[in-house]
């Protein structure tokens, strides 16, 4: 794993641990969602065991992408237009820019 992917890896799971803290209603009681709390935490430790080099980038940030693209459908179907949405667009965000280092290679 490159450095940079190592970087843009640790915050990807940053960001899936904060939702799952912020759907665990710890911070804020009205962004309870207990599925979602644990989908997302699942969804972070993948990429915690990338970073381990316990399973490999690529097929770490495909189950990923499935995830967070499962959990957007549910926020789509449920109308949860505010901060759910603002949520998985900031994951895919960091999912694009990791698959843009996963799938390219530096010309030197």
């Amino acid at each position: 794993m490159s450095a940079m992917l190592r970087v843009v890896t640790i915050v990807n799971a940053l960001i899936y641990f904060g939702a799952a803290t912020y759907h665990s209603g710890v911070l804020v009681s009205a962004g309870a969602l207990g599925p979602a709390s644990i989908a997302e935490a699942l969804l972070g430790l993948v990429l915690v065991a990338a970073l381990a080099g316990f399973i490999s980038p690529r097929i770490a940030y495909v189950i990923v992408l499935a995830g967070t693209l499962f959990g957007l459908t549910i926020v789509v179907l449920r109308g949860l237009l505010g901060v759910d949405l603002w949520i998985h667009v900031v994951m895919l965000a960091g999912l694009a820019v990791a698959f843009a280092l996963i799938f390219t290679r530096p010309t030197a």
